[in-house]
């Protein structure tokens, strides 16, 4: 049975770091119609695969991990992507666990052109319990730029998470939204150039984690700007 939870965000992170389908250069030829579209979509990601628990950390408590986030296809109107293929996201995640039930961590990867940075605080809402079967809840704030030749993006998320302490395999929900902010660098349509758009958009998620001895695998799916996204993660927590 742990053979097989293995396997899946082993293939969803490779899915990620090998889709092709973003091509982020296609928007040098995009239009005005194209830039909010696009920036959900981008959103979208960046707010993906923070949390795969609501447990803090605790004080000294360390996690690192890589995380990954993919949409199987562009929202109707994003056609700086290829229609119907696959693209996302692949990041690397540290995060330390502070006094009084606040986690810290920061975030950041480099994948087809795009450069991300970002990080965040959580909150667990009252005292972790480690009891089979008891819920922990947390609220998240994070935020992330990504930079790329054609656009600069800002975004920010937060989310209220829940999870249950289940062996094996423990369930985590949560709901929270997405505020994006593309700016157009340099782009063929120069009328486009220094254009801001922005986005909101709510998120609804659910995954498991599994967790063995130090080392975890999370498997988790996101509904937000009327399409579904995946995200994966692995990593180690002391």
């Amino acid at each position: 049975m742990r053979h097989k939870l293995i396997l899946v965000p082993l293939v969803m992170l490779l899915v990620c770091a090998s889709a092709q389908g973003a091509e982020y250069d296609g928007l040098y030829a995009a239009g005005t119609s194209d830039l909010k579209a696009f920036a959900g979509d981008l959103g979208g990601l960046l707010g993906s695969g923070s949390n795969q628990t609501a447990r803090s950390l605790g004080f000294s408590g360390f996690d690192l991990g890589v995380r990954g986030a993919m949409q199987l296809k562009p929202s109707l109107k994003n056609s700086v992507m290829k229609k119907n293929r696959a693209f996302g996201l692949g990041l690397v995640q540290a995060e330390i666990g502070m006094p009084y039930r606040v986690d810290g961590f920061v975030r950041g990867g480099l994948y087809e052109g795009v450069a991300v940075a970002g990080g965040g605080l959580r909150y667990g809402l009252w005292n972790v319990s480690d009891e089979k079967y008891k819920i922990n809840a947390m609220l998240v704030v994070m935020a992330n730029m990504a930079a790329h030749k054609y656009f600069y993006a800002v975004h920010f998320n937060s989310s209220l998470v829940a999870s249950m302490n289940v062996p094996v395999l423990a369930p985590f929900v949560g709901v929270g939204f997405d505020s994006t902010r593309l700016e157009v660098q340099s782009v063929a349509d120069s009328s486009l150039n220094g254009k801001e758009v922005s986005v909101f958009e709510p998120r609804y998620m659910a995954g498991f984690r599994a967790r063995v001895k130090l080392a975890y695998l999370s498997v988790g799916a996101v509904y937000t700007h009327n399409r579904m996204l995946y995200s994966s993660g692995l990593g180690f927590r002391f």
